[in-house]
């Protein structure tokens, strides 16, 4: 499955860039740095002290924060 941050990040720079979304796109980029700032990380991100979730937990984890 393909990385979550990315695929989010992507939609948040559609909005900004493509759509004249800053708003919309800050609210996305702030909720990613949210759960980025919890501790919570994706295997192929993973650093010693951080929480590891599958894509699928780090997706949700975005949307609970949006």
């Amino acid at each position: 499955m393909a990385n979550p941050i990315a695929t989010i990040m992507s939609v948040a720079m559609m909005l900004r860039h493509s759509l004249a979304l800053s708003k919309e796109a800050k609210v996305i980029e702030d909720a990613m740095l949210a759960v980025l700032n919890d501790g919570y990380r994706t295997y192929d991100i993973m650093s010693e002290g951080m929480k590891k979730v599958g894509t699928r937990e780090m997706g949700d984890l975005i949307a609970g924060k949006i």
